[in-house]
């Protein structure tokens, strides 16, 4: 798999419309002190989406510790705000999904993860984008370890897209974890069929 993640280094400060209490100024949205102590088993606030997909997405938090995990991070992350939708494209061939980053002067990072809708790799796609989020949490120099070879991280065709050995090791480990989780199920109850469900793209900009 490989996903673009774009990098721009020009952006235009945003200011928040609202404020509730002090935790905005810090940073931090008011349920992340509860996402803090708390199992991802839902989406954390910080990630925004559809009701449709939030419903999708909880089912599989459920089967992955490792969708779990990123949710924990990106919940604790201050400043932080994910979108992930439904994008029909255009993507190019060697693109499955798309991350897109811009991170201000103040500190906020903003990221819209885009993924197919009739993806059935849903599952897959959304552990590596949202792994790509959780790198840029950490702030990983996408460009400078693209210089060395042996980093895990490759600089794609288009300008300023990257990819990663990391985010796509953890999209093949939820894909496992759901899947046998899955077969586990179907294993107890033969009348349970499950179908895969339908996924978004992401991108970093």
């Amino acid at each position: 798999m490989r996903t673009v993640v774009a990098v721009e280094s020009l952006v235009i400060a945003l200011v928040p419309v609202t404020l509730t209490l002090c935790l905005p100024g810090l940073g931090l949205h008011p349920s992340v002190l509860i996402n803090r102590s708390l199992p991802c088993y839902e989406l954390p606030a910080n990630i925004r989406t559809t009701l449709e997909l939030r419903d999708a997405v909880a089912s599989l938090l459920a089967r992955s510790p490792t969708l779990r995990a990123q949710c924990e991070k990106i919940a604790a992350a201050p400043k932080t705000y994910v979108t992930v939708e439904y994008r029909v494209g255009p993507f190019s061939a060697q693109t499955r999904a798309r991350s897109t980053a811009r991170r201000f002067p103040s500190g906020l990072l903003m990221v819209d993860v885009e993924i197919p809708p009739a993806s059935q790799e849903f599952a897959e796609l959304l552990a590596h984008e949202l792994e790509h989020v959780t790198e840029f949490i950490e702030g990983v120099d996408f460009k400078a370890l693209a210089q060395s070879t042996d980093s895990g991280i490759v600089q794609c065709g288009i300008a300023g897209s990257f990819e990663s050995v990391r985010a796509q090791q953890a999209g093949r480990a939820a894909a496992a974890e759901i899947n046998g989780a899955d077969r586990s199920a179907g294993a107890s109850d033969p009348r349970i069929v499950r179908s895969a469900p339908t996924l978004p793209v992401t991108r970093w900009r």
